[in-house]
């Protein structure tokens, strides 16, 4: 494994400005091929992507990673919806120059990579979604519950309800990620606002109503990534997207939740660079 001149912890906090907005954005890695942008989960930020993951990827292509607008150091009003957050990630992405990128989406993210599958085929070369779900699946009945609890929880205790199972494994992996989630220590992200929160709130419950997304449209191959036990976005739902987009691939990890690929974040980042190098 090679040395990477920046990680996902040293390198800085980059900022550009797109249509008005001004995003904050971490860049680094291989500088060679295709690079793998990734797109956050609700009320995520630069700091909350795993740096052995990201790390992992880098290893083998360009890294990027964005605040949505509004969100964190990214400035700007928050959409309410996923379409429109997904226009302005594609501002965000031509203001850097890039005209074709894969895709990681986590959860919101992959709500996100769906509509740059079928609306944006054109720039996109390949799309991994991890914890996420189609159009229309009832799977969020427990999120505004699950939202209500954030403010009388411990940050630490509410990141293992969401991400992993109860079980004594699934936990320990979850303290080892949340370690990790730390490991930068200067020049962090600002946490999401309680604007930006509601307007994402509101994007993932209308996410079930919405029925503008033909999967079928999204050509480009898909890897899919869920959890065992997903109670955020029924793990179930996965498969449907596997049945959906015609060249697609899942993978479920055992014994796992929401945060299934922090979880098992080298079998993650070996699937991951596995099927972006090759297939």
């Amino acid at each position: 494994m090679t040395t990477l001149k920046e990680t996902s912890v040293s390198t800085p906090t980059r900022y550009i400005e797109a249509n008005g907005t001004t995003y904050a954005y971490r860049r680094f890695g291989k500088k060679a091929g295709v690079p793998v942008i990734g797109f956050q989960h609700f009320t995520g930020t630069l700091d909350n992507w795993d740096p052995t993951i990201m790390d992992g990827l880098a290893q083998e292509r360009e890294v990027i990673i964005f605040d949505n607008k509004g969100v964190g150091n990214s400035r700007g009003e928050t959409p309410d919806n996923v379409l429109k957050m997904t226009e302005d990630a594609i501002d965000f992405i031509k203001a850097l120059g890039i005209t074709e990128f894969d895709v990681l989406g986590f959860s919101l993210g992959g709500f996100i990579a769906q509509y740059l599958g079928v609306r944006y085929s054109e720039m996109v070369r390949k799309i991994i979604i991890v914890g996420s779900a189609p159009q229309g699946a009832k799977v969020l009945e427990g999120f505004n519950d699950l939202i209500a609890k954030g403010p009388h929880s411990d940050p630490a205790e509410l990141f293992l309800y969401i991400f992993f199972t109860p079980s004594e494994n699934s936990r320990a992996k979850g303290k080892e990620a949340l370690k990790r989630l730390y490991e930068r220590s200067e020049d962090r992200d600002r946490d999401a606002v309680v604007g930006a929160v509601s307007a994402q709130a509101k994007a993932i419950t209308d996410w079930e109503k919405t029925s503008d997304i033909n999967l079928a449209e999204i050509t480009v191959p898909v890897l899919i990534i869920q959890g065992s036990n997903d109670e955020m976005m029924d793990s179930k739902t996965s498969y449907e997207l596997f049945e959906q987009i015609p060249n697609a691939l899942l993978s479920y990890y055992p014994d796992s939740a929401h945060g299934s690929f922090f979880q098992y974040p080298d079998m993650f980042v070996k699937q991951a660079n596995g099927f972006l190098n090759d297939f």
